[in-house]
């Protein structure tokens, strides 16, 4: 009984590094992910870096997290099955299909915030015309 609880003690263990191992192997590849996307904004106004280091920061947890959730997806389906009471079965979205669609959804609402806080590109100069005009006139709005 002895070596049991000494073999289940040390599972246990085992258990924990490997989790530890997993947490600050996710942590590190967020921040790799984050880092990325901020060189995309290294000129940005410094009004707006609050807000978009903040968004960063949320796109980059969702990144890496749909990519664990897109593996476990390819792995076990898009299906789970559950029971209902002692003989009603069946299947429906799994867990981790729901919330990559959640995530996804949220994904780019907050890219959709980056994408509009980009600095925009410099304009070559060149003869103007209306059109040119009417363009300029509709990006101040």
């Amino acid at each position: 009984m002895a070596d049991y609880d000494a073999v289940q003690k040390e599972a246990e263990r085992e258990e924990k590094v490997d989790s530890a191992a997993a947490y600050l192997e996710k942590v590190k590849r967020i921040k790799r992910e984050e880092s990325r996307i901020k060189k995309l904004f290294k000129e940005i106004e410094e009004n707006r870096k609050k807000l978009v280091f903040t968004t960063i920061a949320d796109v980059a947890f969702m990144t890496v997290t749909m990519q664990d959730l897109r593996e476990t997806i390819i792995r076990e389906g898009t299906t789970a099955t559950y029971k209902n009471g002692e003989n009603q079965y069946g299947t429906k979205q799994s867990p981790e299909a729901q919330m990559y669609l959640q995530l996804s959804q949220k994904l780019t609402q907050a890219m959709k915030i980056l994408v509009d806080c980009m600095p925009k590109p410099q304009k070559t100069e060149g003869p103007k015309d209306d059109f040119d005009s009417f363009v300029d006139a509709r990006e101040d709005v």
